[in-house]
């Protein structure tokens, strides 16, 4: 269970670092609720990004963005939802994004 934590640690660093070489601003990482967790919360251009980071080691199991399932995207919807109302802040465009990082693309990167 540890080297999953690992590779999906590392693929959310990977992939917070592509955020803010795009001129995001991260606003926070690993936002957890009762019912779940967002990897990534960030603004671009005035809009906030909820982004679900599912990284791989290959593709023998599918696209990583196949694992985000339909009971997934209810999860970050309310973990989305808590934030908003825990920070009392309105946005007028927000986005849902999953972002797939395949371990093989770090290696090559790094």
């Amino acid at each position: 269970m540890r080297y999953k934590k690992n590779v999906g640690d590392m693929g959310e660093d990977f992939a917070a670092q592509l955020l803010e070489n795009s001129g995001f601003s991260i606003l926070q990482r690993n936002y957890r609720t009762k019912v779940g967790e967002i990897d990534i919360i960030a603004t671009k251009d005035g809009v906030l990004h909820f982004i679900e980071v599912k990284t791989r080691n290959g593709d023998q199991y599918g696209f990583p963005s196949e694992a985000v399932t339909q009971t997934k995207q209810q999860r970050i919807r309310k973990c989305a939802e808590a934030y908003l109302q825990n920070r009392r802040v309105t946005w007028q465009k927000v986005s849902f994004d999953v972002y797939e990082i395949m371990t093989d693309l770090i290696e090559n990167c790094m």
